[in-house]
């Protein structure tokens, strides 16, 4: 039972850093998408609240 906890733990930190990694390489090969991405995230954040 606790294998298996550890198995589940281990893809959870292999997951995070592969996405950590994906959005740091959007962030140096698309430095003007991602800007704008993520413009549009904060500028919805206020809307959906307000």
């Amino acid at each position: 039972m606790l294998d298996q906890n550890t198995d589940r733990s281990w893809w959870m930190i292999g997951a995070v850093i592969i996405g950590a990694l994906i959005i740091g390489l959007a962030k140096v090969a698309f430095p003007q998408v991602f800007q704008l991405v993520i413009t549009f995230f904060k500028n919805m954040i206020p809307t959906a609240l307000g």
